[in-house]
């Protein structure tokens, strides 16, 4: 058995704009990092920048307003950089109030430490809580600058 991470969430917002905000690099940009690239399809490649080496998931599977699948293709850019084979699944599902987000982030090698996925579980926290907002308002605010210079 692998470790798996599942955070859940409510957003008050229409699936088909949280599925944009998943799927796009516009919508990545919003919420995630400001260094993007992301085509709306199964099969493409998603590439996220962090000031450093690009994190890259392969979209496994699209379904607007009910799924998304990606496959982690190399490392994470920072501690723990353990995510090539991993796997993070985004369930969409509508109710009365919006939508109730499910994410999980799974297949982690089994020798992974619970510090290091206590870590990872945090961030996505953070990336979670930025999503809704965005997906909320429509105002960007996303968690990673990589270009933003200290003032």
């Amino acid at each position: 058995m692998t470790a798996a991470i599942a955070l859940a969430v409510s957003v008050n917002a229409p699936p088909d704009r949280i599925t944009e905000a998943l799927s796009t690099a516009e919508g990545l940009a919003s919420f995630w990092t400001a260094d993007s690239h992301a085509e709306p399809q199964t099969g493409s490649v998603a590439r996220l920048g962090f000031g450093g080496p690009e994190l890259q998931l392969r979209v496994d599977r699209l379904t607007t307003g009910h799924r998304i699948e990606w496959t982690c293709l190399n490392d994470f850019p920072m501690p723990p950089g353990r995510w090539a084979g991993t796997t993070v699944t985004w369930d969409l599902t509508s109710g009365d109030s919006g939508v109730e987000l499910l994410l999980q982030h799974g297949n982690w090698p089994a020798a992974i430490a619970q510090t290091e996925l206590a870590g990872t579980a945090y961030t996505w926290a953070l990336v979670l809580t930025a999503l809704k907002g965005y997906a909320e308002t429509g105002t960007p605010q996303p968690v990673f600058s990589p270009h933003a210079k200290d003032s």
